[in-house]
């Protein structure tokens, strides 16, 4: 969603350069889009700051004719309940607890064999794998899948644990950074705590 700031800017150039007060220099302005979609995101801005950076938050709005789309031509007959079912989210519709549809819960198994449903890992080789990739929201569900995947695969598997240390003289760090918690964190960039490797 394009920030408030790059509305005033426009109004404000066409303004100097026609010396005209008038909105935009009275120029009829066509804007599109969802105000249901994800907010501007502000770095380490408040909820009040990624609010306020909304066009609708701002006296300009109030000047603007609104128009509603009734119907989404561009949708599948198919996935018109879908469609719905997400309005009612924006809008605020829908009851507190959303229930996803079922296929928004795919089992780990789900990806793995639907990406690799064309392998044969018994004898797989590195050039059939190098052209694939799953993508996931945080390290630990990517360390999840990928184990899953390595199960798939022939061979001996080899762990290796990593070595975490707090490098303080106070004792009382020890105390409060235990083993469990230092070997439960997956940094970007490092590998986990238990590395799982198979040659090949």
């Amino acid at each position: 969603m394009t920030h408030v700031h790059a509305f005033l800017a426009v109004d404000r150039l066409l303004q100097d350069l026609t010396k005209c007060k008038e909105p935009f220099e009275g120029k009829v302005i066509l804007l599109g889009g969802d105000f249901c979609q994800v907010l501007k995101v502000i770095l380490r801005g408040s909820r009040t700051l990624t609010v306020a950076s909304s066009l609708k938050k701002h006296a300009l709005w109030l000047k603007f004719q609104k128009l509603y789309r009734t119907k989404n031509m561009r949708a599948l007959e198919s996935e018109r309940d879908f469609g719905a079912w997400l309005l009612d989210i924006g809008e605020k519709k829908s009851v507190s607890t959303i229930q996803l549809p079922l296929q928004c819960y795919p089992s780990i198994q789900h990806p793995i064999h639907q990406l690799n449903s064309d392998i044969d890992f018994s004898s797989v080789t590195p050039q059939e794998l190098k052209d694939r990739a799953v993508l996931t929201v945080n390290n630990e569900r990517f360390m999840e899948i990928n184990n899953k995947v390595l199960e798939f695969m022939p061979g001996n598997e080899t762990v290796y644990k990593a070595v975490d240390m707090i490098m303080s003289e106070d004792p009382q760090d020890q105390l409060t950074f235990p083993e469990e918690f230092k070997n439960s964190l997956t940094p970007t960039g490092l590998p986990p705590y238990e590395l799982k490797l198979k040659i090949g």
